[in-house]
């Protein structure tokens, strides 16, 4: 027994040295590349004395002569405070994951490199002007600057990537020098993200086959209320010349977004060929949840992954001056997609021209949302149709070949090599067509399936997005904001503009195409072999919709409708449903009626919490009949909710739970497994209004059941009903029904903080914190209810619970409120903080502002700036 003791004794001193030495290597791995911010350091390439001032939320404030040493030094700060997420960016642009994470990311390096993302980078490269291209390169010395000196002293992150993929040791694996092609490449990996409705052609191929019927199918998608707002409605001058004399529309017709299916392509699909075509469109989901940049699962639409903008001219502000509100929604993310800086010449002139601040994404030069000391912007998604599938036909007597208005043409071929830690390369051989890349070689069970090429603006055509968003840093007027946008390709977004001489102004810039067959309105698959469905051009710059000092002295741009039925281009078919735009609207309208819009009213209607849709649908489950006390407790306390989904909130707990119930009870029996790919989505919750005022129609019956027939409140009853059961199942008594204990938020670092091991996840994540809003509100916090389903690839997936249904995916990921009158009083915050090493004090110190609506100053003037600094860092040439 004496023996026994002294070997646990033994054993016990053993693992806590071992633990200690665990816990010794972290810390020491971790202290070693926490960013030095006081000081001084030496970088030769910088041409003299560079300057970064950092605030005590660790915003950094870059001072320099010239634009090289601006850029240089922005380049340095990145990689000192988020060189690891830089990295894993890079490596997804370039389809290179799989050399970092092993054969668990071979899909996503298939995906990027079959569409040919870093190709259509190094031609955007290419054509840049000498300035924006010397931008990138002073940049790239920046960040090797930083690499070259810490080599052999990186952080956990690259330790533990190094150990794992057999690249490296304790002291992580060697970087290979970045450069202006890693930079431009993102915004093929922003694009993907942003535009376009891949998923959807996708989904309606499948629901077509599954519904039997292209006209139910469409039934899913209904059309654009002419009740809600319209960016840039008829009347306007910016309307692309509808009506441009007349009066101002209030919303039009239907936004020219009524789905009336072309003659389409129907490829033959096997039961094992259509699951692999969804599963490459969940692939191009799933590089975007790497990136941070989350879209919310389901290939129907966006699903509510929006954002908010609005511009209020002096007329109508209180302040006497113009406003600025921008809230851009994007996936959840550990650290922050945004890096909050300026960048100030120290004296203004045509050779140094930038005094900027806003935010900027780590890997990339420049500011892209923000103001400078005349300008302030921002950006919603326009979500343009930018992707179009093409059926194309192989010529019988040679597969190498492919048929084309009659004539036989070989398949453009290219040969990826993809390097696997842990495993043999990959070699992938991509065909391309007139029209794109084989979206069939991303998967090898669709290499004998009809093939389908994917034409996509963002590698069609050389894209000069980064040039637009350079210019837009040192432009002055409106006139020089618009023409800024010349060369811009994708992301189309809804840029919304203010400037200290009271004017405001919108631009929806991008390329979008001109479909030959007016039929088309882009949602489904289409004959590539007759040519009759081919781009026939771009939609003309000047006729993109664009507005400056519109009547109404409001510009409010939150995912909706771009322009009305009468404008004479398409541009997309799946809008926002309105809500939030129109939500926006009305609270600033009331505002104008009575003491005006103020500086403070911007940051309360970023926080509003209401959920604008349940107007609709309340009626419904209020006039239902439960049939158990649960039930009935649901459908009381939806009766008694004001309809915010304030934290506390018992009435928005009961109505969020019981609505999904509802939808699932619509449309899960006659979607079967592809419900999961729309249930929550905006076109789910329009369709079921549709169907509210159809009590007959027969999406109410469960056609899964033979007897009785399923009447509208039959599914209404048991909606409440399986509502109340989960909340009792999962929150226990009806006191405990309330929001915050369903709906929260963790902030996950998205490469090692999701790989399921457990001391990995705690060092880097942050949560769960309880988080406010909903879907469809202002405040707009989106969850996944694919979630909810079974797998149809993993069948050992268990769906989630009440508990894990409304866990926040994708939020308001940074804001800003700007008066123009007084540039040093502009507010901001972004989702995390500013660093991206963990236990550094400026990792997740931002939450708890971000979660409560709290904004921290975003200092302007030298002597703001000066007044706010808490450190200072000089950089020696």
């Amino acid at each position: 027994m004496r023996l026994v003791s002294r070997l646990v004794r033994y054993l016990v001193v053993l693992l806590v040295v071992v633990l200690a030495a665990v816990t010794g290597l972290v810390g020491a791995v971790t202290i070693r590349a926490l960013p030095k911010t006081d000081g001084r350091v030496t970088i030769e390439p910088l041409d003299a004395l560079v300057t970064v001032r950092r605030d005590a939320a660790g915003i950094a404030h870059i001072h320099g002569d010239t634009p090289h040493d601006l850029f240089l030094a922005q380049g340095y700060v990145h990689a000192q405070e988020r060189l690891w997420q830089m990295e894993v960016w890079r490596h997804i642009s370039s389809g290179r994951l799989s050399e970092l994470f092993g054969r668990s990311t071979l899909e996503q390096d298939r995906f990027i490199r079959t569409l040919g993302w870093r190709q259509a980078a190094e031609r955007d490269l290419a054509a840049l002007s000498p300035e924006a291209r010397a931008a990138l390169d002073a940049y790239a010395d920046g960040v090797n600057a930083y690499i070259e000196g810490h080599r052999g002293g990186l952080g956990l992150a690259f330790v533990v990537t190094g150990l794992r993929s057999g690249a490296g040791g304790p002291n992580g694996y060697a970087l290979e020098p970045w450069t202006a092609l890693d930079s431009i490449a993102w915004q093929k990996v922003q694009s993907w993200q942003l535009g376009g409705n891949f998923g959807s052609e996708i989904f309606r191929l499948l629901a077509d086959e599954q519904l039997g019927d292209p006209a139910l199918t469409d039934t899913l998608f209904p059309a654009y209320w002419p009740q809600m707002p319209v960016i840039t409605p008829t009347g306007l001058a910016g309307s692309g010349g509808a009506g441009a004399s007349g009066a101002a529309a209030a919303g039009g017709r239907t936004a020219g977004i009524a789905v009336d299916p072309p003659p389409h392509a129907v490829p033959a699909l096997s039961p094992d060929e259509a699951a692999a075509l969804r599963d490459v469109a969940a692939v191009g989901d799933a590089v975007l949840a790497l990136a941070g940049l989350d879209t919310g699962e389901g290939l129907a639409g966006d699903h509510q992954v929006g954002s908010n903008n609005w511009v209020v001219a002096p007329g109508i502000s209180a302040t006497g001056s113009a406003l600025m509100a921008n809230d851009p929604h994007l996936g959840i993310a550990m650290p922050s997609v945004w890096f909050m800086n300026g960048l100030h010449c120290r004296t203004i002139s045509e050779l140094c021209p930038y005094d900027v601040a806003g935010v900027s994404f780590p890997g990339v030069p420049g500011v892209v949302l923000g103001h400078n000391d005349r300008i302030a912007w921002g950006a919603t998604n326009a979500d343009p149709d930018v992707q179009d599938l093409f059926l194309e036909e192989i010529d019988p007597a040679d597969p190498d070949n492919y048929l084309f208005r009659g004539e036989s043409v070989p398949f453009a071929t290219r040969s990826e090599t993809i390097k696997v830690a842990g495993a043999e390369d990959v070699v992938l051989t991509v065909r391309e067509t007139g029209h794109g890349p084989l979206v069939n070689d991303v998967d090898p069970r669709l290499a004998d399936a009809p093939p389908l090429a994917l034409r996509w603006t963002a590698t069609a055509e050389i894209d000069g997005t980064f040039e637009s968003i350079f210019r837009l840093n040192t432009a002055s007027t409106f006139e020089e904001f618009r023409a800024a946008f010349a060369t811009y390709g994708s992301p189309s977004q809804n840029f919304v503009y203010a400037d200290v001489d009271g004017h405001i102004g919108y631009v929806m810039p991008g390329l979008v195409p001109i479909r030959a067959d007016p039929t088309d309105r882009g949602a489904r698959v289409r004959s590539g072999s007759g040519g009759a469905h081919e781009w026939a051009g771009y939609i003309p710059t000047a006729e993109l919709p664009w507005q400056l000092d519109p009547p109404g002295g409001v510009i409010v741009s939150a995912n909706n409708a771009a322009v009305d039925g009468e404008y004479p281009h398409f541009i997309a078919s799946e809008w926002d449903p309105g809500y939030r735009a129109a939500r926006i609207t009305e609270l600033l309208s009331d505002a104008a009626d009575n003491e005006g819009v103020t500086f403070g009213l911007l940051r309360e209607i970023q926080r509003d919490v209401r959920v604008p849709r349940s107007d609709f649908i309340r009626p419904g489950l209020e006039g239902a009949a439960p049939a158990t006390d649960d039930g009935r407790v649901v459908r009381e306390r939806i009766r008694e909710w004001d309809g915010r989904a304030d934290l506390t909130s018992a009435g928005a707990a009961a109505y969020l739970t019981a609505e999904h119930h509802l939808l699932r009870g619509l449309f899960d029996d006659e979607l079967d497994d592809l419900a999961r790919e729309y249930v929550g989505g905006g076109a789910s919750w329009q369709a079921a209004i549709g169907l509210l005022n159809a009590p007959t129609s027969p999406w109410w019956d469960d056609t899964t059941t033979s007897e009785p027939v399923e009447t509208a409140p039959d599914v209404l009853a048991a909606a409440l009903d399986r509502a109340g059961a989960d909340l009792r199942r999962t929150l226990g008594e009806p006191d405990g029904w309330t929001w915050d204990r369903l709906h929260d938020a963790t902030f996950r670092e998205q490469a090692l903080g999701s790989s399921g091991i457990g001391p990995l996840e705690l060092y880097f994540n942050k949560g769960p914190y309880p988080v406010a809003g909903a879907a469809g509100a202002v405040d707009n916090t989106y969850s996944r209810a694919a979630r909810a389903y079974p797998d149809p690839d993993d069948p050992d997936y268990v769906p989630v619970g009440l508990d894990g249904l409304f866990e926040v995916t994708n939020l308001p990921s940074y804001r800003l409120v700007v008066d123009l009158a007084d540039l040093d009083g502009a507010l901001i915050v972004q989702t995390t903080g500013q660093s991206g090493n963990p236990f550094d004090s400026h990792y997740g110190d931002l939450i708890d502002e971000w979660q409560s609506g709290a904004l921290v100053p975003l200092p302007f003037s030298e002597a703001a700036i000066e007044a706010a600094t808490v450190s200072v860092l000089e950089m020696d040439p």
